[in-house]
Formats: C-alpha cells, sequence, structure tokens
C-alpha cells in the first residue's frame, strides 16, 4: 500500500494543491491531505484543497484530512461547507461541528460545484447577492456576475473536469469581496492546442492568446468571449485584481481606477486545470 502524506501551510494552502494533483498518477491507495496547522483560508484555497480531496477520493482507496486544530478555521471550513457532500471513503479527524447557521448571503458564498448552466443560472444569483450591497448595481457588481459566469462557463463548454468548477466567496471588511473558481480540467493551453494553429504555442503564449476575444478550441464563428469577457469585466472595475492560473501561465491583471496592468509569469510548477480568483477592493 502506497501513501501520499500533504502537509498544508498555515496560509496560502492553494500553493500545495498543484504538486499534490500531479502525485495522483494512480500509483497511491491513500492519500493524507495534513490541514492540522490551518490558520486562514481565502475562497481560492477552500476551492482548490476540496477539488483535491475529491480528486484523490475518485483515484485512491481511502483519503484522510486532518482538519484544522484551531476551533475558528475548523468552524470556518464547516460554515464555509467544506465539509459538506464529502466522498464517502474520505476520513475527518474529527467530525463537522455542528453550527447555528444565520442568512450570510450578502457576505459569502459557500464552497459549492458547478457542473451544469442551472447550477451557472443559481450561482450567478449567489454572485450578485453578495457583490450588490457592497457595490450597488454599477459596474463593479456586474463584473463580479460576468468573470464568475464566464469562468463557470468556460469549465462546462472545455474543461473536461472530473470534479466540476469549485466556487467560493467571501466578503472581508478590510480586503474587499474575494471569488474564486477552480476546476481540474484539461487546462487552457491543452484546450487550445487542441487545434492546429495552435499547437506550438507556449502555455503563456496559449493563455494569451485564449484571453483574445473570438479565440476557441473549436474553430466555431461566435464563440470565445467567454475568457474575453473575464478580462473586459475586471477592467471595468475601479480597484481589482484578476488572477489567471493554467498550465506553466500565470496572468495577473490589476486595474486601478480605470487603468488595467497585465503581468505574465511563469509558474514552477504546472496549474492542473484553470484557476481564477478575482479580488475587489473598496
Amino acid at each position: 500500500m502506497k501513501t501520499f502524506i500533504l502537509s498544508v501551510p498555515p496560509t496560502a494552502g492553494n500553493a500545495v494543491v498543484p504538486g499534490a494533483v500531479a502525485a495522483l498518477d494512480g500509483s497511491c491507495t491513500r492519500f493524507e491531505v495534513m490541514a492540522g496547522s490551518l490558520s486562514f483560508a481565502t475562497p481560492l484555497d477552500l476551492c482548490a484543497l476540496r477539488a483535491l480531496v475529491d480528486q484523490a477520493a475518485r483515484v485512491c482507496d481511502t483519503v484522510f484530512f486532518d482538519c484544522p486544530v484551531t476551533p475558528d478555521v475548523h468552524n470556518y471550513l464547516a460554515r464555509m461547507n467544506f465539509y459538506e457532500r464529502i466522498p464517502a471513503n474520505v476520513e475527518l479527524s474529527r467530525g463537522a461541528p455542528a453550527l447555528r447557521r444565520t442568512n450570510r448571503t450578502a457576505r459569502l458564498i459557500e464552497v459549492c460545484r458547478v457542473e451544469s448552466s442551472d447550477d451557472v443560472q443559481r450561482l450567478e444569483e449567489s454572485v450578485w447577492a453578495v457583490a450588490q450591497p457592497h457595490f450597488g448595481s454599477g459596474p463593479m457588481a456586474r463584473a463580479c456576475v460576468s468573470v464568475i459566469a464566464a469562468a463557470t462557463e468556460n469549465v462546462l463548454d472545455h474543461a473536461k473536469s472530473p470534479v466540476g468548477a469549485m466556487v467560493a466567496a467571501q466578503s472581508y471588511s478590510r480586503t474587499g469581496l474575494q471569488l474564486a473558481v477552480v476546476d481540474l480540467g484539461l487546462g487552457i493551453p491543452d484546450t487550445l492546442r487542441s487545434r492546429a494553429e495552435y499547437r506550438s504555442l507556449t502555455d503563456i503564449e496559449a493563455v494569451r492568446r485564449a484571453l483574445d476575444d473570438g479565440v476557441t478550441s473549436t474553430g466555431e464563428a461566435g464563440r470565445g468571449a467567454g475568457l474575453a469577457e473575464i478580462i473586459s469585466s475586471a477592467q471595468r472595475t475601479r480597484n481589482s485584481t484578476l488572477v489567471i492560473q493554467s498550465g506553466r501561465a500565470q496572468f495577473t491583471v490589476s486595474c486601478s481606477r480605470g487603468t488595467a496592468r497585465t503581468y505574465s509569469t511563469r509558474p514552477g510548477i504546472s496549474t492542473p486545470g484553470t484557476w481564477i480568483s478575482l479580488v475587489l477592493k473598496p
């Protein structure tokens, strides 16, 4: 029996997920996620870790998740539905706490899975409910809805993600609204390179081309606006940071007072699927 043990750092837990997903090559029978030291989790952390747990449950006999030892963090994961509908072969180090829930639709979107167009429609309503109280009915709120809708629809159309798209959002008093979408599918570079004219592109070149309006892996006229819509929506905001990670490419679009700056980097470890995070600052 081969066991893989992953140690999750206190913060930025999403950083260790790409390497762990790559290790799920069918050779492990037991997978352990040691998240006991987790002290803070963003929506991106939650989505990435839950996607990892679900994928590990698909390919391993058993999965062990060491829950955060800090009660507030353990309770937060429960409040964000991280432990909801956990696969039957996943063992938690301790039970999920019973919470007294209040209506927090104006402050957060619990971790959820998007697998159909109906899921996208319900998600759009949830995103609007979170964004509108903070940003009104103007471009900031509409950008939130557009980014999440375009990102999740892109997963349904192209990604072939084994775990669907994991989505979460949280509003913070100091840093603003954070939204995240994570899938473990084909990823933007491999999807685009399925067409002959894009086959020679590097990951960074492929993602850059995919962000152009009208560029699509299908070659169908009128398609390819999804990722371009994510960029244009972010650029309509006053103060935001959009990060798109896929394969060996990471694009950051930083918008401040109508001015947008784009940066690209090549991460050392390939990001499985496509990960999108948006931070809208007050």
